[in-house]
């Protein structure tokens, strides 16, 4: 039988925009139940620090170099230390003893194909001072198996399809930097990424409009988007295979002949509709979206019909990834695969993540 844990999952996604936390008892199984959710905003300093860490590396020889700089240690302690104090903000309101966190750290440089993954954060610090057992290093079997290593939430998005499957939905969608999709067919689990979600357009956003990303999409809105330039980008994508992308592995340079309203409208087009394209291709009717691109009523307008916010099925989708490491936390406890030939093109189904209890 599963064990059933009190456990703290962890999320810091592309956007760098801040950390989740979430508190969920959980077998990672067939038990799941979330208490409390808690996000801690990025400064502006240290967003961009950051940024300009990732953007520097492109390879693990740079890692090297960087994990040498004064910059990294900075910010890998300041990024622990957030993560501390909002763990510890989360057991103070909960009523339960805490006893596992899922801590995914956030990542600098992931290369399926040198079979390299990094996430920042101090994992001995953060037990030293939590004293609760901490799973992290989620991806590194996966990699080691011939997988992707990502994406890592299908396992989970599984979970709230089966809890919701009198609602005929064939698949969770989340709009974080990247998109990505878990999806049933035949009663078995597939997952990739898709594409980009809010990478370009928060990227755009700052470089023309001066603001970190579209609010509520109200300027992705106010213009027509350019469907030459969209449906060209689009046609570039296959979808044949399990797929993981990087932040780095897109760029705005090609849209930048774009008037800086229709380039917005253009960036909001091409993220639902790469969406859109993969759902006509693989025969996928209903969808739940979670993730901040949810809240960019352009890109759900373009999805209407097909997609549906996860918040209106009583589920936070600002939470979903954090839950998700709590559950994927428990899941690596009880030795559990958290993550199939399916969803990241592993050998097998494959258990995952390292453990700090000492």
């Amino acid at each position: 039988m599963s064990k059933t844990f009190n456990s703290i999952g962890t999320m810091s996604g592309t956007s760098f925009d801040g950390i989740d936390v979430s508190l969920a008892t959980t077998d990672g199984k067939d038990i799941f139940n979330n208490h409390l959710n808690l996000y801690e905003q990025f400064n502006d300093e240290l967003r961009c620090n950051l940024k300009k860490l990732k953007n520097s590396i492109k390879n693990p020889e740079d890692l090297i170099k960087i994990k040498k700089k004064k910059l990294f240690t900075q910010i890998e302690d300041k990024i622990t230390n957030l993560h501390i104090k909002l763990i510890k903000e989360l057991i103070l309101k909960s009523e339960n003893e805490v006893n596992l966190i899922g801590f995914h750290g956030i990542t600098l440089l992931h290369d399926a194909k040198k079979q390299f993954t990094y996430q920042l954060g101090n994992t001995e610090k953060l037990f030293k001072e939590l004293k609760i057992p901490v799973v992290y290093n989620f991806r590194q079997n996966d990699l080691k198996h011939g997988g992707q290593g990502a994406p890592l939430a299908p396992i989970f998005h599984q979970f709230i399809l089966q809890q919701l499957k009198n609602k005929n939905l064939d698949a969770v969608v989340n709009i974080g930097g990247i998109s990505n999709i878990s999806y049933i067919q035949n009663d078995k689990l597939f997952a990739t990424d898709v594409g980009p979600g809010n990478c370009l357009l928060d990227e755009w956003s700052k470089l023309f409009f001066n603001i970190d990303y579209d609010k509520d999409g109200e300027k992705s809105l106010t213009f027509k988007p350019d469907l030459i330039v969209a449906n060209n980008y689009i046609d570039r994508f296959s979808f044949g295979k399990n797929t993981s992308y990087d932040f780095n592995d897109f760029s705005i340079s090609e849209f930048r002949s774009l008037e800086k309203d229709v380039g917005l409208a253009t960036l909001s087009y091409i993220t639902a509709n790469l969406i859109l394209t993969f759902l006509n291709e693989k025969k996928i009717n209903k969808v739940l979206i979670s993730g901040g691109g949810r809240k960019n009523k352009a890109i759900m307008n373009y999805l209407k019909g097909r997609a549906y916010d996860i918040d209106e099925f009583n589920y936070d989708g600002d939470f979903i990834e954090s839950q998700a490491f709590a559950y994927l936390a428990a899941r690596s406890e009880n030795k559990l695969p958290i993550t199939l030939p399916e969803t990241t093109g592993v050998s097998n189904p494959m258990s995952g993540g390292d453990v700090k209890k000492v």
